[in-house]
């Protein structure tokens, strides 16, 4: 995982591809951060239609008491989305690729991700050694994660973006279509972690549904779709996932 040193990040490659295509004839739920409430998870999966296709924003893990049971949840319902930041250490980690030990920080609350995961002690070789003990399943599908879904339901179109798009960065030259593309095959680290506030986001092509940025409730600002709704914070905060085309809200807490 390579953290936030600046403002707008390192320009890594994403292990899975900048942007994933997706295409849906059937409504579809996007859920905010989960950051390791399976609790939340397991109640909003209960309050969706039967059958529903689920994407994710990004950040499942982390802070929250059960990354794995979240993982485990997600993969049984066939879920996908968009990677965030806090998942990118625990890809790179399942997937053999070393472990950062800024994800045991405070600020990040990866600690909780490994104790689901059944890891013992703090130090860091140890930890990088017990990457088998992230089921093959959770692996794969935390690397199948995109740094943005080009997503299509019923006509209408979207981007999920973890971080959504920051207005900071220099797009001259670029058309409104080629904004996301562009950042997430060049600069995927503008698109995972700087907190863009959505009321003042660039706006883009089509809407675009983020997380990432806590509210006390969803808002829908028509360029932008913000669904962080603070699930795994000490507070103990909310889930929520916005049902598209409709684009209706559905939280639990």
């Amino acid at each position: 995982m390579h953290h936030l040193g600046n403002e707008l990040g390192p320009a890594t490659a994403p292990p899975a591809g900048p942007v994933r295509t997706l295409r849906y004839d059937q409504p579809v739920a996007v859920i905010g951060d989960i950051h390791g409430r399976a609790d939340l998870l397991a109640r909003l999966l209960l309050k969706l239609p039967a059958g529903i296709p689920v994407l994710v924003t990004g950040d499942v893990g982390d802070r929250g008491p059960d990354t794995r049971g979240v993982i485990d949840q997600l993969v049984a319902r066939g879920a996908t989305g968009a990677r965030g930041n806090h998942d990118e250490w625990l890809c790179t980690w399942a997937n053999g690729g070393g472990f950062d030990p800024f994800a045991i920080s405070p600020k990040m609350g990866g600690l909780a991700t490994l104790l689901s995961y059944g890891v013992v002690g703090l130090d860091p070789v140890a930890i990088e050694a017990q990457a088998h003990r992230v089921p093959p399943d959770h692996a794969l599908w935390l690397s199948e994660l995109a740094v943005a879904v080009d997503l299509e339901v019923m006509g209408a179109p979207f981007w999920v973006i973890h971080a959504g798009v920051p207005a900071t960065v220099n797009l001259r030259g670029l058309a409104f279509r080629e904004v996301v593309p562009h950042l997430a095959a060049r600069h995927p680290a503008t698109l995972l972690w700087p907190s863009n506030d959505p009321a003042e986001m660039l706006a883009v092509d089509r809407p675009v549904i983020m997380g990432h940025v806590r509210r006390r409730a969803p808002a829908d600002f028509g360029s932008v779709i913000a669904i962080d709704t603070g699930a795994g914070t000490s507070t103990g905060g909310a889930l929520t996932a916005v049902v598209l085309p409709e684009r209706k809200f559905v939280s639990v807490v």
